[in-house]
């Protein structure tokens, strides 16, 4: 029907509205200027679908059916979540008409409210954000585009030609409030490496209405192997290749994981000088062992001998007497052991690299390296892991489905009765005469791993680990917990309920606060904490009355005048502190249980523990922080903000408790000792930004360790209360801070030890591979060094 007789069309009396059954909830929404969505749903009954009728000026003009992904309600775990729909109008339709309405047909049911169509094409677009599109560096691009169906595309221009189109693939969080706050289909995609020319293009995405998403071209240039590559053996000056480096850092090359294959083929690891050292395989579990002799058979490293041994009535269990008789016998000229699930494939130079690590590092006593995953088609994923990690292993065991020991630490492991694969390994840290300096990470694949049964595996996993941490004179439960690709089990550390201060900065904003201090009251009553807020120049009435009334209840009021600076404001609030841990807390955090801080608090009693961090989640139900990552964009990213916080993240990231380098201040958790023994947070160098990144690495390099439990959640709106440091006004302060923390940790952010090298440094962690790689050389996770920047540097 053209646009005059839809106009002409609405004088027709519309359908009678009746009234919505209890438990219909409906909702209507615009994107761009002709993009429409919603959803129906019958909560009462989610069985049911629903067919809408869209409406312009009264007039039925479209029907479509509501069955279509609706984020909202798989969030809220309606019914399959299938609810939705969405149509697209003609353009002259938009232009000449009033109102869009949506109707429950046959029945006239409104669905949502009618839009108004009386806005300029221009101003629908700027209201209605159709979504956005940027650039990561390289050949990457993400971004959100509006529409709930995963069915929802874009079609990629360069330059003016189209490329590709692309479809959602992981999620974003968007809405400036709680109200409005929502999980949005998001994209990230790669551009064929054609574009990776050294030239300057043009990038526009726009969506099936045509309308362009992300406000105008998105200008990117990129070289295939980095701009430094690009210029090495051309005569230029030193500052060039530093300049290039810089640039590199900043805007990385990636690929996407699953072009793996390639990836492993173009950055193949070279094979080393031959070394002298003798291997004993020990092969154990369910698998094919014929599989990884076939595997041994083909290695460059032949000073090896192998045994099968047979299984045991316990889950990835080890034959202890004839494993010891094995390495008296056959294998007694060895000087390495390793343990191997049987049906493990290895990579040609896994144990000459295995070799060549124990020969590099003397002092190492354990090597192990990154896997691969093959999926149920044949193709290959990496499960690239990080530098020890020693929460990680008691909840994962990452790093023991294939690792290599000393000759004398294996048989010490098995003379004290180590009965499974997992505690084989954990057995030599149990009177941690094992340092974790002398356990050597190899970034790269070592070999393939065989299909795992999680369930027995998270049974033997939970076994070894309680036993460890027994030995240890560690109270704990531990218990089998669910997870993707690996085993896991859940540690709850017993803890002396030591005194604890939740310390809460806040300016005005009452609701914020109250919010705040209501949802953590069960667990303040819980630990017996003390709260206290540090008033930084509030000025509101209500907010005034509202800190006398929670006085009275109990807390306590710190003043501290002068400009925001969130620094100063937590070392004052340490210093007036009364208990011995302190809580930072973010006054636009809520609490979603009366458990987060009791497992923050066993997590800390752990000595080696210097801070504890709470994964936080968009309203939306978006991952807003799952761990800070060091080096993508030579600064500290966020983990998983891509993906939704029910995820299992990669490599089951965010299922298990886990070291990195660095957790936010929004919600961290750390003894008030350690705090005053590294200065506490730096007031200068980083009043507003980057303090907890700092803070997080000045306790690790006083040897001290961070980790992040994904055990304890929270909801976090993101810096409402004091808004957005990226603001145009504050963008100078911002690069003033992160350009501190370049000159400061310059050589950690060039490499975390919890962040492997083969993954990407662009601005979304653990979600593509670097092109090309960091070094893939044997390393350890030491403490790092900072350097001694000058006043005014």
């Amino acid at each position: 029907m053209d646009a005059v007789t839809v106009k002409r069309s609405a004088r027709r009396q519309k359908s009678p509205v009746f009234a919505a059954k209890s438990g219909l909830r409906t909702d209507f929404c615009r994107s761009g200027t002709r993009k429409f969505y919603g959803f129906v749903v019958d909560a009462s009954n989610p069985s049911q679908k629903f067919v809408v009728e869209i409406l312009v000026d009264g007039y039925p003009i479209q029907v479509v059916r509501a069955d279509a992904y609706a984020a909202e309600l798989v969030k809220e775990q309606i019914g399959d979540g299938h609810y939705g729909f969405s149509c697209i109008l003609d353009g002259s339709v938009v232009s000449d008409s009033a109102v869009v309405e949506a109707r429950l047909a046959n029945l006239g049911t409104v669905v949502g409210s009618p839009i108004t169509l009386s806005e300029s094409a221009e101003q629908a677009s700027q209201h209605y954000n159709s979504g956005t599109v940027r650039w990561l560096g390289g050949l990457r691009f993400s971004g959100w585009i509006s529409g709930q169906q995963p069915s929802t595309a874009g079609t990629i221009l360069v330059d003016g030609i189209p490329i590709t189109r692309v479809q959602p693939s992981t999620w974003q969080h968007v809405g400036s409030t709680e109200a409005d706050a929502r999980p949005v289909r998001a994209f990230d995609f790669h551009l064929p490496q054609r574009f990776a020319d050294g030239n300057a293009h043009q990038l526009v995405m726009v969506d099936d209405a045509g309308e362009d998403i992300g406000g105008g071209p998105v200008g990117f240039i990129a070289y295939a192997d980095g701009l430094r590559e690009a210029i090495a053996g051309r005569g230029l000056m030193e500052d060039e290749g530093l300049r290039a480096q810089l640039f590199d850092r900043l805007l990385p090359m990636s690929v996407p994981l699953y072009d793996y294959e390639h990836w492993r083929e173009r950055f193949a690891v070279l094979q080393g000088p031959p070394v002298t050292l003798t291997s004993a395989i020990i092969m154990l579990g369910a698998g094919a062992p014929e599989e990884t002799l076939e595997s041994l058979n083909a290695q460059i490293h032949s000073k090896w001998i192998a045994a099968s041994l047979p299984q045991t009535e316990e889950p990835f269990g080890v034959p202890v007497a004839l494993a010891e008789e094995f390495l008296a016998k056959d294998g007694a000229d060895c000087d390495l052991v390793v343990f191997a699930l049987a049906g493990t494939v290895l990579a040609p130079l896994a144990l000459q690299r295995i070799a060549e690590a124990f020969t590099e590092f003397p002092q190492a006593q354990v090597v192990y390296g990154d896997l691969e995953l093959q999926s149920d088609d044949g193709s290959l994923w990496p499960l690239a892991f990080p530098a020890f990690d020693y929460e990680r292993m008691l909840e994962q065991g990452y790093c023991a489905h294939l690792f290599a020991l000393r000759r004398d630490i294996a048989q010490r492991s098995l003379e004290a009765g180590a009965s499974n694969l997992y505690r084989i390994f954990n057995a030599m840290l149990d009177a941690e005469t094992v340092s974790h300096a002398s356990i050597v990470h190899l970034p790269g694949p070592l070999a393939t791993l065989p299909k795992l049964d999680l369930a027995a595996a998270s049974l033997a996993l939970s076994a070894a680990t309680s036993t460890h941490l027994q030995r240890r004179g560690v109270a704990a439960r531990v218990a089998m917990c669910h997870a993707g690709v690996f085993p896991a089990a859940r540690i709850t550390r017993a803890h002396d309920n030591p005194r604890t201060t939740i310390i809460i900065p806040t300016r005005n904003r009452h609701q914020l606060l109250r919010r705040c201090i209501e949802s953590i009251r069960p667990a303040v009553e819980r630990t017996q904490a003390e709260i206290l807020i540090v008033d930084n120049d509030s000025s509101d009435p209500e907010t005034l009355h509202y800190f006398a009334d929670i006085e009275r209840r109990g807390a306590k009021i710190l003043r501290v005048p002068g400009e925001f600076n969130f620094s100063r404001i937590n070392n004052c609030a340490a210093e007036s502190a009364h208990g011995e841990v302190l809580c930072l807390l973010n006054n636009d955090v809520k609490a979603i249980d009366d458990q987060w801080l009791e497992e923050m608090l066993g997590r800390l009693a752990e000595p080696g523990i210097g801070a504890v961090g709470a994964m936080l989640a968009w309203p939306s139900g978006v991952v807003q922080h799952g761990g800070l990552v060091l080096g993508p964009g030579f600064t500290a990213a966020h983990a998983f903000s891509d993906r939704l916080d029910s995820d299992v993240g990669y490599t089951d990231l965010l299922c298990v408790a886990h070291e990195c380098s660095a957790v936010t201040a929004a919600c961290l958790v750390t003894r008030r000792r350690d705090f005053h023994a590294v200065g506490g947070m730096d007031e200068v160098r980083f009043p507003l930004n980057f303090n907890d990144v700092d803070y997080c690495l000045k306790l690790r390099a006083s040897g001290k360790r961070v980790v992040f439990t994904p055990h304890a959640k929270l909801v976090h709106l993101g810096s409402a209360s004091r808004g957005s440091d990226v603001r145009a006004d504050h963008e100078e302060r911002f690069e003033r801070e992160l350009q501190n923390l370049r000159a400061k940790w310059d050589v950690v952010l060039a490499a975390d030890p919890y962040y492997n090298p083969m993954l990407s440094r662009d601005p979304i962690p653990f979600s593509a591979l670097a092109w090309p790689p960091g070094p893939m050389t044997p390393r350890v996770n030491t403490p790092p060094v900072a350097k001694c920047v000058p006043p005014g540097i």
